[in-house]
């Protein structure tokens, strides 16, 4: 899966620009990150990427790069 795919996917849910996430990008400065958001994104990344991401793990996002982390920790292969 291409990193800009996986990026898209969060900027989807999250109803922003991809160009706004990077690695560093801290998600709880983006207005639309609630409660809602992450069930969605559990949801949305499990159908379109494949990436589990349990309730605990969900907890414990801070960072985009964390994201990116998990998938590949699943064995998700993120080429450029």
């Amino acid at each position: 899966m291409k990193r800009t795919e996986l990026r898209q996917i969060v900027a989807d849910t999250l109803e922003i620009s991809p160009d706004d996430l990077d690695s560093a990008k801290d998600l709880t400065t983006i207005r639309t990150f609630d409660s809602v958001a992450i069930l969605t994104l559990m949801i949305s990344l499990d159908e379109r990427a494949g990436v589990k991401l349990l309730p605990a793990e969900a907890q414990k996002l801070h960072f985009y790069g964390d994201i990116e982390k998990l998938a590949e920790g699943q064995g998700i292969l993120l080429t450029d």
